[in-house]
């Protein structure tokens, strides 16, 4: 009797062979290629390298057992998606608000994406008429120092009052400075 031969394996094209996970964000399921977490995050690729016991189910591939992304947003999580998704089939590339482009800073900042972070950064400080004082929060938030005398320049030179938005935006002691330097 003649055993059947093992199948040889089929030849992958590396370009176009994607091993995807699923990710749950606030009880929405995200099937994604893992390379293109893997290659902007060393925090998701040594998540997804530790072991797993033989008797566990790898986590993410399957619906059933999403890895669970808790406390972030899924509007957040799907901005970054826009820009990091496969590049082969990213043909334009996105055009986001600043808000959107901030939920991309988060993420790209809280999983060490510094690619990432960096080209949200080039961005965002080009976009046409984004309120300064807004510029400040997220130039505070996340390091963004290049940001702060533009953004406290166009706030000194604006003829409009300042106001209590402006005070709980920006904090008493920067407000009232402001306000010395404008009178």
């Amino acid at each position: 009797l003649d055993t059947p031969k093992a199948a040889e394996p089929i030849p992958r094209d590396d370009a176009f062979y994607y091993h995807f996970r699923v990710f749950k964000v606030e009880g929405y399921t995200f099937q994604i290629p893992l390379a293109v977490f893997t290659a902007e995050s060393p925090v998701f690729r040594d998540m997804l390298e530790l072991p797993v016991s033989s008797t566990q189910e790898l986590e993410g591939l399957s619906d059933s057992n999403p890895i669970c992304l808790d406390g972030i947003l899924r509007e957040d999580f799907r901005q970054l998606l826009r820009v990091i998704g496969p590049r082969e089939f990213n043909f334009q590339p996105p055009k986001l608000s600043f808000n959107e482009w901030v939920s991309v800073l988060k993420l790209a900042d809280l999983w060490c994406m510094d690619a990432v972070k960096e080209h949200a950064i080039s961005i965002m400080c080009c976009l046409p008429d984004v309120d300064p004082i807004e510029k400040i929060v997220v130039a505070r938030r996340y390091g963004i120092r290049s940001w702060l005398t533009p953004a406290f320049n166009a706030i000194l030179r604006c003829s409009d009052s300042l106001s209590e938005r402006h005070l709980q935006r920006l904090g008493a002691p920067t407000f009232f400075c402001l306000i010395r330097l404008r009178d």
